[in-house]
């Protein structure tokens, strides 16, 4: 079964053609930094072939497989590594789901920080433990993966997962918005602003 997925219906997206053209669109304007498609269909098969043809959109994109409770998605995920395709292993909830990941051939390891917390997780110290292992065993992984952290909630979110050395955090533009401002910032702006037109006025 096909489905568009969650954030693409978001954006308007209803067709498998408007879906090809936004994500070609998307990762022209992006190149070189990655651009992440998921696919649309659990049949193991249909799964391969719709990566494969995902990894000819543009030369950036990575293809986004999910993990699935009951199901290994590790065999698809090696053999996609094997043709050359990168994978970002989507839905990471665990160190060790980020582990056997990451064996398998994986180039992005992409955990749900919020998701994690919101179930009584600390992802911040789980993200943390799974950099340290790709620190002293990742070279011994076949893609040498980066971690991606999303699911961020609030700005506190953003800074303590950027600590934890994760590679790459991907944040909405209302969280964004809010790291760009600071009360005091602005006070202490508006006072430089007023000090600098009184000292115009004295000089005048």
């Amino acid at each position: 079964m096909r489905r568009i997925p969650t954030i693409n219906l978001a954006a308007g997206v209803r067709s498998r053609k408007e879906m090809r053209q936004r994500c070609i669109e998307i990762a022209k304007l992006i190149a070189p930094r990655p651009l992440s498609i998921e696919v649309t269909t659990d049949d193991h098969e249909g799964m391969l072939l719709e990566t494969r043809d995902y990894a000819g959109w543009a030369g950036n994109v990575n293809v986004t497989i999910t993990t699935r409770a009951g199901e290994s998605r590790l065999p698809i995920v090696h053999e996609l590594s094997c043709d050359g395709i990168d994978v970002n292993v989507t839905a990471m909830m665990t160190f060790n789901q980020a582990m056997l990941a990451a064996r398998a051939g994986a180039k992005y390891v992409s955990w749900f920080g919020g998701r994690v917390d919101d179930e009584g997780g600390d992802a911040e110290r789980a993200i943390r433990s799974v950099r340290e292992w790709l620190d002293r065993w990742g070279d011994s992984c076949p893609n040498s993966p980066e971690i991606i952290v999303g699911s961020s909630r609030t700005t506190k979110n953003v800074a303590d997962w950027a600590k934890t050395g994760a590679h790459i955090l991907t944040v909405t533009p209302n969280v964004l918005s809010k790291m760009l401002v600071n009360a005091r910032s602005k006070e202490t702006v508006s006072q430089f602003l007023d000090d600098a037109a009184s000292a115009l006025k004295s000089m005048k």
